[in-house]
């Protein structure tokens, strides 16, 4: 009988620390948003809060109710350290919260709380619930992610490994003999600028870089084009700041490092491709080294802009889909969120086999990204999205006559191989930038009927059917909308392109050359070509960056 009585003990004991954790977690997670509330109104703040303290009850008692009865404490672990970390950066980034802090404290005590007192009690408060968030996340990505890696061969990890080595020599090297490529400082007479924008190209790598984008969530950058931009690059920013805190001894560690961490996603990023195209080890070597030859893979890898990240989760939700590994294609989000852009692929979410399951799988996605938004305060981007895209209109070419925007997407299908010309402006700051457009392009002409042969002659194949319509989502975007046209600055989303238009010409040539020496021997050449007009150009950038940006 006694053995009976400690078992039901036992079990009561167990399910009271069960329903603990599970209140615990709903009371938090209000906090988390309140944490990121920078950009909400009060009343905004307040019906966010309510929410959060509800999709809390929905997430602990019904949706993730097992991850509160049993953990895993290797994971709960590593989830409280880089709560922790997360929050030393979240606390950074108070001021607009402290002053909501402030006032609900003169409205209820008549009382002023200090920075610190604030920012100890946020971080104690919210601290469970973004613990418990994190080891939900990692509970259920990583065995996706074994998944993923399981498909790599040694001759991928190998490539993946190489090239973060070289990525971080290099970009130590470049980045501290100058500032232009992360955080162009100039000085103009008696008076140092900094956070100057559209240095090279039209980038704005310093306010990128300066306001922390990939961490600081309600970074002004980080709006209704990329809502939850500082979401899904956290995983991978909080690595880089770690260990550039454990680092600190490199100059400009954290640049370096997060700079890094992006040059190893683009890598896996070409990988997920390979595996999509179903290359042998020896034609996935030759694929990469090509796409690596691309003014864009070469300009990207160390212009610090925000879209290898959104390159990045791109491939992976199209990969994700590729291969069915999971029913609901929730990575559909780290897509979208990171560029709005990218939620033309909702198509991909799920499988057709059902239209009813598909249905269902949209508006779990949908919910999901409804929670996301509340929970990290980003209510207000989407509240007021018709603002924010009237405001954002302005980089349009609406007013541009269609021709000149048709001679530069054709200028820009160029440039996503052979570097674009450029030319020094100064005009007071001095910039780099792409030279003016008037003539149409032949070598994008024939780069773009290349690409649509491609896909007549490869149209069973569903990557070829999507880089296809990749391509004639750029056309619209680029070449009719003229999205960055007015300002002559469409090279700053190649890399978001460029993807579909290599795959689609190495698809062509792959039909057209059946001999395999043959086929290594052009992409050889074309690899030679290829380096030959983009390194150059990339020097020249870097001299530009040496004579005006030196540290």
């Amino acid at each position: 009988m006694s053995k009976v009585k400690n078992k039901k003990l036992k079990k009561n004991n167990f399910f009271k620390k069960e329903v603990l954790n599970k209140i615990i977690f709903c009371l938090s997670l209000p906090f988390v948003t309140f944490l990121l509330s920078s950009r909400l109104t009060d009343v905004e703040l307040y019906i966010c809060m309510f929410l959060s303290f509800g999709i809390g009850v929905f997430f602990g008692f019904k949706l993730f109710k097992d991850m509160f009865s049993k953990y895993n404490y290797k994971l709960i672990s590593i989830a409280l350290v880089a709560a922790l970390f997360i929050e030393k950066v979240w606390i950074n980034n108070i001021i607009v919260v402290e002053n909501h802090v402030k006032e609900l404290a003169n409205l209820l005590f008549n009382y002023t709380f200090s920075h610190d007192t604030i920012a100890f009690v946020l971080v104690i408060l919210s601290l469970p619930a973004l613990t418990e968030l994190i080891y939900i996340l990692l509970v259920k990505t990583l065995p996706i992610v074994k998944k993923i890696i399981a498909n790599f061969n040694k001759t991928d990890k190998k490539i993946i490994v190489i090239t973060t080595i070289v990525g971080f020599i290099l970009s130590f090297v470049i980045y501290n003999i100058t500032s232009v490529f992360y955080s162009p400082t100039y000085k103009l007479g008696d008076i140092e600028l900094d956070r100057i924008y559209d240095v090279i190209y039209t980038t704005d790598s310093s306010y990128i870089y300066n306001d922390n984008a990939y961490l600081n969530i309600n970074m002004a950058e980080n709006d209704i084009r990329q809502p939850f931009f500082g979401i899904f690059a956290t995983p991978f920013a909080i690595i880089a700041y770690i260990l550039s805190d454990l680092l600190s001894f490199i100059p400009n560690s954290y640049a370096v490092l997060i700079n890094t961490m992006q040059i190893m996603l683009l890598a896996v990023s070409v990988i997920l491709i390979t595996k999509m195209l179903g290359l042998s080890k020896k034609d996935s070597v030759f694929y990469y080294v090509l796409s690596f030859c691309t003014f864009p893979l070469i300009l990207f890898s160390f212009v610090m802009e925000q879209y290898i990240f959104c390159l990045f989760y791109l491939i992976l939700a199209i990969y994700i889909w590729y291969f069915n590994i999971i029913e609901t294609n929730y990575f559909y989000l780290g897509a979208v969120g990171t560029l709005l852009t990218s939620g033309i692929i909702f198509p991909l979410i799920s499988k057709l086999k059902s239209f009813k399951k598909w249905i269902i799988n949209v508006l779990k996605c949908f919910a999901a990204f409804v929670c996301t938004t509340i929970i990290f305060g980003q209510l207000h981007i989407i509240l007021n999205s018709k603002t924010g895209i009237t405001r954002l209109l302005v980089f349009s070419g609406k007013d541009m006559p269609l021709m000149d925007k048709l001679y530069q997407f054709l200028y820009f299908a160029r440039s996503i191989f052979i570097a674009p010309q450029g030319i020094i402006i100064n005009s007071g700051i001095p910039s780099y930038r792409l030279t003016n457009i008037d003539f149409i392009c032949v070598t994008g002409i024939v780069i773009l009927v290349l690409c649509f042969l491609s896909f007549l002659l490869n149209r069973k194949n569903k990557l070829a059917i999507i880089s296809f319509l990749w391509i004639i989502f750029s056309f619209i975007i680029l070449g009719l909308v003229g999205w960055g046209a007015l300002e002559n600055g469409l090279i700053l989303y190649s890399l978001y392109f460029s993807w579909a238009y290599i795959v689609l010409l190495y698809l062509l040539l792959d039909k057209v050359i059946k001999n395999i020496k043959v086929k290594h021997i052009i992409m050889l050449a074309l690899c030679l070509i290829l380096l030959c007009f983009n390194v150059p150009e990339f020097i020249r950038i870097v001299k530009f960056g040496l004579t005006y940006y030196r540290f």
